[in-house]
C-alpha cells in the first residue's frame, strides 16, 4: 500500500491539508467586555461583514453570484461551493469553512485599555491565501468597534506561529500598518511528528477543551466514545482536503472507523455545557451547546495519530471555525 494510502500510520493527511497558524494581538482604547465562554461567537459575529466590506467588489450584491466566481475570498471563504470532481461531497450541507479562531481559553470578560487581547486564526490549504484580508478586515472591525460593547481597539500585531513559538514572526505591524509578505510554509504548526513517528503508547488521554458537539444519527452524543470523536475528525479533515487541499484523500475510511470502535474507554469525565447565539443578521438562534472535559482511551492508536494530531488545530464537530470542538491529546506511559 502506498504512502498516500492512509491507514496504516502514515502521515499522508498532513501533506494534503497545509495548515498555518497565526496570532492576532489586539488593544482596546476603552474597556472592552467580552463572554466569559463563547469569545469566539463575538470575534467571528461581525467579522463575515467586514471581510465581505473588505474583499467584495462594490457592484456586487449576491456573493455567489459574483463574476470571480471561487476567486472572490468572501465566497472562497464564507460561501465556498464544492470543487470539480468532489461528486462524493456535493451533497454536503454544511461545506466546512478554511479557518479556525482560537479564542483565549481564560474566562475573563473585561479588558481594559491597553490590557491585550489575544485570539489564534488558523488557517487550511487555499485560505491562507487569504490572510491579507483577515488582516485588514480585522483592523478595519476593531478600529469601528467590537465586543458586547462595541469597543474600539487597535489591532497591534499579526505573528505567525511556526513549528515553535521561538520562530514567531510578525507578519503586521500597527506601526507602520504594513502587511509582509508570506513566505509558503512558514508558519506550518507544529503537529506531534514525535509521537506519530515514535512507538505509540496504548495509553491516550483527549481532552476538549471547548464545547464539543457531536452527532450519531441525530441523535446528540454527551459521553462521547473514541470512535464517535475519531470519525468526526477523519470526515472534517477528508472535507478539508477536498475543499481547501490537494484534493479527496484516498483512505480506508470504513476500516478506520471499524478500528476505532475497538478502541476502550479506561475512564472518562465530561460535563455538557449549553451555550447560544443569535445572528444579528437574521436573528436566528443558534445552538453553540457541546460537551467539554477528558477521557483516557486504551488500544492502539499509531494509524489515528496524524488524524488527532491536524485535529487539535482543526478541530472537530459543529461550529468548529468559531472555535467549538479543541482538542488536546497526550499519550500516557503505560
Amino acid at each position: 500500500m502506498s504512502a498516500e494510502v492512509l491507514g496504516l500510520g502514515s502521515v499522508a493527511p498532513m501533506a494534503s491539508l497545509p495548515l498555518a497558524a497565526f496570532r492576532f494581538v489586539l488593544t482596546p482604547r476603552e474597556t472592552l467586555y467580552v463572554p466569559a465562554r463563547n469569545k469566539g461567537n463575538v470575534l467571528r459575529g461581525a467579522f463575515g461583514t467586514a471581510f465581505r466590506h473588505t474583499a467584495c467588489l462594490p457592484e456586487c450584491r449576491e456573493p455567489r453570484l459574483c463574476p470571480r466566481g471561487m476567486a472572490c475570498p468572501y465566497r472562497s471563504v464564507f460561501e465556498p461551493v464544492p470543487p470539480p470532481g468532489a461528486d462524493t461531497l456535493s451533497k454536503n450541507q454544511d461545506i466546512p469553512r478554511p479557518f479556525i479562531f482560537r479564542p483565549p481559553p481564560e474566562r475573563k470578560t473585561c479588558y481594559k485599555p491597553d490590557e491585550e487581547f489575544e485570539f489564534e486564526l488558523v488557517l487550511v490549504g487555499r485560505g491562507i491565501e487569504f490572510l491579507s484580508f483577515f488582516i485588514i478586515a480585522f483592523r478595519d472591525l476593531a478600529a469601528e468597534g467590537w465586543g458586547l460593547n462595541r469597543a474600539r481597539c487597535v489591532l497591534q500585531s499579526v505573528g505567525g506561529i511556526g513549528a515553535a513559538d521561538s520562530q514567531a514572526r510578525i507578519v503586521y505591524d500597527g506601526r507602520d500598518g504594513l502587511v509582509r509578505p508570506l513566505e509558503p510554509g512558514a508558519f506550518q504548526p507544529m503537529l506531534k511528528l514525535r509521537e506519530i513517528f515514535l512507538p505509540a503508547s496504548r495509553r491516550l488521554r483527549l481532552r476538549l477543551l471547548t464545547p464539543t458537539s457531536l452527532k450519531v444519527d441525530g441523535k446528540v452524543i454527551r459521553e462521547p466514545e473514541f470512535h464517535h470523536i475519531f470519525k468526526r475528525v477523519r470526515d472534517r479533515v477528508s472535507s478539508l482536503a477536498t475543499f481547501f487541499g490537494s484534493g479527496p484523500l484516498m483512505a480506508d475510511f470504513r476500516g478506520l472507523g471499524e478500528r476505532a470502535e475497538r478502541i476502550a474507554t479506561a475512564e472518562a469525565h465530561y460535563e455538557w455545557v449549553e451555550l447560544a447565539r443569535t445572528s444579528s443578521r437574521t436573528g436566528q438562534r443558534h445552538e453553540l451547546s457541546g460537551v467539554i472535559g477528558e477521557a483516557t482511551f486504551e488500544g492502539d492508536f499509531q494509524e489515528f495519530l496524524p488524524w488527532l494530531a491536524l485535529a487539535e488545530w482543526v478541530h472537530v464537530g459543529r461550529h468548529a471555525a468559531w472555535g467549538n470542538g479543541r482538542v488536546s491529546i497526550e499519550q500516557i506511559d503505560a
